[in-house]
C-alpha cells in the first residue's frame, strides 16, 4: 500500500554560486588564544606498560570560549554534532539523498559533505537533525520542504580519533515530497554559503568522483565511505 505525501506549494530555489572564497593567510595559533579549539597533552600507558604522551585537539565549550578554565580530566567529549543521511522520496523518481557543498578554510577547498551541524545545549539529536536539515537545505520542515521523519540515530561515532575526541551521531532521515519539481528554500544563517545537491543514491558514488576529478572539490571521507558501501553488491 502506498501512502501519499502531503502536498506542498510552489517555491523557487535560491540562486548561489560557489568558488569565490579563499584563504588569505595562515599562521600558528596558541591554544590559549584560540576561541573554539584547544590542545591537550595526554599521558597514557600502552599495552606493554610503557608510559607515553599524546597530543590532541578538542572543541571548547561555550564556557571555555568565554574564559573558563577547561576540565583537564575530560577526554571523551559529549556529543555535540549530528550528520544527516537523507532518503528523499519523489513521485516517479529514484530514491535520492541530499549532499551539501561549502568552502572549508582548513583545507582551502570546497568540500562535499552530508548535511550536519552542532547540537544545541539541551537539544536532542533528533531535534537537531531536523533543525539543521531545514536550515541548511530547506527540506523537511514544511510547508514547502516535504515531510521529514527521523528513522534512526546511530551510536556515538568518533571523527578522527588519532587527533581529537570529537564525535557525532548519524541521523537517518526520510523526506517525503509530493512533487518532483519541488525545490525548497534553505534557511541558512548569516555567513553560511552552502550549495545543495539532490542526488539519486544509485549514482552517488559517481557524482562524488566527478566533483573531485572534474571540479577539484574535496569529498568528506565519511560521505565517500557511505557512497562506496552503497555500490557493493553482496
Amino acid at each position: 500500500m502506498t501512502t501519499a505525501c502531503p502536498k506542498d506549494d510552489d517555491v523557487k530555489a535560491p540562486t548561489f554560486e560557489l568558488g569565490s572564497a579563499t584563504v588569505k593567510s595562515s599562521q600558528p595559533l596558541e591554544s590559549s588564544n584560540a576561541k573554539w579549539i584547544g590542545l591537550r597533552s595526554i599521558d597514557w600507558v600502552d599495552e606493554t606498560g610503557k608510559e607515553r604522551k599524546w597530543e590532541a585537539s578538542y572543541r571548547k565549550t561555550a564556557e571555555e570560549s568565554s574564559g573558563k578554565k577547561p576540565d583537564e580530566n575530560v577526554l571523551i567529549e559529549s556529543t555535540k554534532a549530528v550528520a544527516i543521511f537523507t532518503l528523499v522520496s519523489r513521485p516517479k523518481l529514484p530514491l535520492s539523498t541530499l549532499i551539501v557543498l561549502q568552502f572549508r578554510p582548513p583545507v582551502n577547498k570546497i568540500v562535499v559533505e552530508l548535511p550536519a551541524g552542532l547540537i544545541d545545549e539541551g537539544e536532542s539529536a533528533e531535534s537537531a537533525a531536523l533543525r539543521e536539515l531545514h536550515e541548511e537545505t530547506g527540506y523537511g520542515k514544511g510547508p514547502h520542504g516535504g515531510i521529514a521523519k527521523v528513522e534512526e540515530i546511530s551510536a556515538i561515532l568518533v571523527n578522527d580519533p588519532g587527533m581529537s575526541a570529537a564525535n557525532m551521531v548519524l541521523a537517518k532521515v526520510s523526506v517525503c515530497l509530493d512533487r518532483s519539481d519541488l525545490i525548497p528554500e534553505p534557511q541558512q544563517e548569516q555567513g553560511e554559503h552552502i550549495q545543495i545537491e539532490l542526488v539519486p543514491l544509485k549514482s552517488l558514488y559517481k557524482t562524488l568522483q566527478d566533483f573531485n576529478s572534474k571540479e577539484g572539490y574535496v569529498v568528506d571521507a565519511r560521505l565517500m565511505h557511505l557512497a562506496y558501501g552503497i555500490t557493493i553488491q553482496l
